[in-house]
């Protein structure tokens, strides 16, 4: 029942659109830690390598990091990375690309990542914006 439910509010979200706001846009979100050895300038290579390769294959997307500065820093090489497509059919294209081609500069851009960070949780979410006053 659950999957049902996560499905059809799914599917909501691809077709609802209100007034005033974006539509719904796919997102992922690594909640990661810094290996050993490592700072968060080696997550912007990374980041740089994913950016580079993605317009190579004629894609588009955005990555943001997210770094605490304040609550629990108990982990002071916390982060979360997030990557977002304007719509489902690009996150689709993205990751057949990257995970699933067998593509060996895609592969090594990961074996990159996973040497920098260590991921806990990977999460996919929608996101629309309801208000943007930064750009008036």
């Amino acid at each position: 029942m659950k999957i049902i439910l996560t499905i059809w509010a799914l599917f909501l979200t691809i077709y609802a659109q209100a007034d005033h706001h974006s539509e719904a846009a796919p997102v992922e979100t690594w909640n990661c830690s810094l290996n050993e050895g490592k700072t968060i300038n080696d997550v912007r290579k990374v980041s740089k390598a994913v950016g580079a390769w993605t317009k190579a294959q004629g894609q588009k997307d955005a990555q943001w990091i997210f770094t605490p500065f304040t609550g629990d820093t108990s982990d002071p090489g916390r982060f979360i990375l997030m990557t977002g497509w304007s719509d489902f059919a690009g996150m689709g294209d993205a990751f057949q690309s990257f995970f699933s081609s067998g593509d060996e500069k895609a592969a090594a851009i990961f074996a990159e990542w996973t040497a920098t960070a260590t991921c806990n949780s990977r999460n996919l979410w929608t996101v629309e914006s309801t208000y943007n006053l930064m750009q008036d």
